[in-house]
């Protein structure tokens, strides 16, 4: 059977690099794609880079880093908001910035598209709809049918978006990525960027409760 060929969308955090170890561990067709726009944790780019490598797959960095002088007031895209110390992204969290997803699947598509990719893979969770209704089953649904019609004669069947690991809460990601070999060491997630995770932000709070709940060694060094 000729394998799926897939584009991976790679951040360097947990959720999407466990999914291209997924995908490559399926004996897909890989490829990756990863986003640089003008994000304050620019260096889950690096992340991103070490995963590819290791999976011996191409990657390709989308410069999109003018998009941050248009996203203004929000703490991931906005030098001057600071990254909130809190337990979870609450809705209307300064950290959530709208609409970026759309943003990032329609040039992601359309590089799937280029490359003549069969399904394009995302890292979405089951908890992620609770903030970002652009992660939801019901928008993929939606994403998929606006696609389908927009490259209408230029991709026969078009790319399939698609959220493998989205029935999955973050500490089912965990141990699927320890069954997979995943070096939690080479995944970024912290918000603020800087040397070591900071351990205080949103979604430092996630990855130190996710890896407790699925009682797994947490080998990532954090500022406090």
């Amino acid at each position: 059977m000729t394998p799926t060929r897939t584009l991976v969308v790679l951040s360097g955090g947990i959720d999407s690099v466990v999914l291209a170890h997924a995908c490559a561990a399926e004996g897909r067709e890989l490829s990756a794609i990863a986003f640089d726009y003008g994000q304050r944790h620019r260096k889950e780019l690096r992340y991103a880079e070490r995963a590819a490598r290791k999976l011996g797959i191409e990657l390709v960095v989308a410069d999109l880093s003018g998009y941050s002088r248009l996203m203004r007031s929000f703490s991931l895209t906005d030098a001057e908001v600071a990254v909130p110390d809190e337990h979870y992204t609450r809705t209307g969290s300064v950290n959530v910035v709208p609409n970026r997803n759309p943003v990032f699947m329609t040039v992601a598509y359309a590089h799937a598209v280029l490359t003549g990719a069969q399904e394009m893979c995302l890292g979405f969770l089951a908890e992620d709809a609770a903030t970002a209704p652009d992660t939801s089953p019901r928008f993929l649904t939606a994403f998929n049918a606006m696609e389908a019609r927009a490259v209408a004669g230029l991709a026969d069947p078009p790319p399939r978006v698609t959220a493998p690991l989205l029935t999955l809460r973050k500490p089912e990601v965990l141990r699927l990525g320890a069954g997979l070999g995943v070096d939690w060491r080479d995944t970024w997630t912290c918000f603020k960027g800087n040397e070591l995770h900071c351990g205080t932000c949103a979604s430092c709070h996630d990855r130190r409760h996710a890896f407790t709940e699925a009682e797994l060694t947490d080998p990532t060094r954090y500022e406090r």
